[in-house]
């Protein structure tokens, strides 16, 4: 009988998931860090800069913010628990369709504000209730530059940002304003990047 002998380089074979743990991922404090969801991962390391998608309703159980798209990126990771910041989000863009009617104007703005550690680039929607003039637009575009600004600082956070575009009075201040120039439908924070400073 032959006993074969085996090679020095020979070894078991590992399972990688068994040596892989779950991390609990959590909404930055603007949420009140609620959980997000769970993620695999071998070493905290590995998991760090990892983004997850969320729609708003999930976090804030109000059916109306189904169209936001949400991305939580980790950057920060305690034991189990990564913690998370808002990276970007977006509205989805058949929600934006349906908004824009016939005989209706759509007032786009797209523009870079400072926030703490980079910039935002952000994008703002305004829907008038019937066709404006280009001096109008003009001027509707003044006033949502004007409220930007307004929100804008090296001092202060995206999430806070985000959260005000979101959720705050920054979209109320911009109709009132934009109304007195032409009859307003809606005015929606269609997108916002956080662009990290070099």
């Amino acid at each position: 009988m032959v006993e074969e002998k085996k090679s020095k380089g020979a070894h078991k074979s590992v399972d990688k998931w068994k040596k892989k743990k779950w991390f609990i991922l959590n909404a930055p404090k603007v949420f009140d860090g609620r959980v997000l969801g769970s993620c695999p991962a071998e070493k905290p390391k590995n998991i760090m800069g990892r983004t997850i998608k969320v729609t708003l309703d999930v976090i804030t159980g109000q059916r109306a913010m189904r169209d936001v798209a949400t991305y939580f990126k980790v950057v920060d990771v305690q034991g189990q628990n990564a913690n998370t910041k808002i990276s970007c989000f977006e509205t989805n863009r058949g929600y934006l369709m349906r908004t824009i009617r016939r005989r209706a104007s759509k007032i786009a703005l797209i523009e870079k504000i400072p926030v703490k550690g980079g910039d935002a680039r952000v994008t703002i929607v305004a829907v008038s209730d019937r066709k404006c003039t280009k001096g109008q637009k003009t001027g509707v575009r003044k006033v949502i530059s004007e409220e930007l600004k307004v929100i804008s600082g090296k001092e202060n956070e995206f999430d806070d940002v985000a959260k005000e575009l979101l959720f705050g009075k920054f979209n109320n201040a911009v109709f009132k304003r934009a109304k007195n120039i032409c009859a307003m439908k809606k005015v929606i924070a269609a997108k916002a990047t956080f662009i990290e400073a070099k």
